[in-house]
């Protein structure tokens, strides 16, 4: 009878250790799952940027994921440049300051003529994203790219803005010397840039307009 017990026992055991595992790897991979929706839900658009400069290994890691994006037929179809040069930050700032003179801007280009403005928020990375412009799918290629920058950043607590107001700066033909300077090739435009750094706000998620999701089942 002892035997019988020590051997109901043992299987107990067995099983019980068994069911621990399967618990501990699943809830493993809910963490995981969790990590990626947990950034998607947190990530705000920042435009407030501490000084320092993000790690160099911050940002390989961020580039990384972002040529890992999926694009159409896998054509990589985007031009990335990532841009930390203090000088030429400044300077493609000015050239907006100076083309928003007596223009009617939205959001915070409306300010540009405010002594300190900066178009990227002063953060001290700015990442230039282009397209091909014989591709029809490139731009949509650079959004999924870009969401990948985006999501990466904020799984490490960085902050970034995505600035479509790159696109009319370094597109204008008085800023073909820009497009040089970061060699971009004419086979390809900017549709927008990213800001990059460390977050100095913590602003609240803005409303979502859920009506715009329809099931059909």
């Amino acid at each position: 009878m002892n035997m019988k017990k020590m051997f109901i026992a043992a299987i107990a055991s067995l099983m019980l250790f068994s069911c621990n595992n399967s618990t501990k790897e699943k809830t493993s991979d809910m963490e995981q799952e969790n990590a990626v929706v947990e950034a998607i839900m947190s990530r705000r658009s920042i435009r407030s940027y501490k000084p320092e400069q993000i790690t160099p290994e911050q940002l390989d890691t961020i580039v990384k994921c972002a040529i890992n994006a999926p694009s159409a037929l896998n054509k990589q179809s985007w031009e990335i440049r990532v841009i930390q040069s203090a000088d030429l930050l400044s300077r493609i700032n000015n050239s907006f300051v100076e083309k928003a003179k007596g223009k009617s801007l939205q959001g915070s280009a409306a300010r540009a003529q405010e002594p300190g403005f900066s178009v990227f928020h002063g953060a001290p990375t700015l990442i230039i994203v282009g397209k091909d412009k014989s591709n029809p799918y490139s731009a949509v290629d650079c959004g999924l790219l870009a969401q990948n920058i985006l999501l990466s950043a904020e799984s490490m607590n960085i902050g970034t803005c995505t600035i479509g107001n790159m696109a009319g700066i370094l597109n204008d033909p008085d800023s073909k010397d820009f497009l040089k300077e970061i060699n971009m090739p004419d086979t390809h435009e900017v549709v927008f840039g990213i800001a990059v750094g460390y977050k100095n706000e913590s602003p609240d998620a803005k409303p979502r307009d859920e009506s715009k999701v329809q099931y059909i089942r």
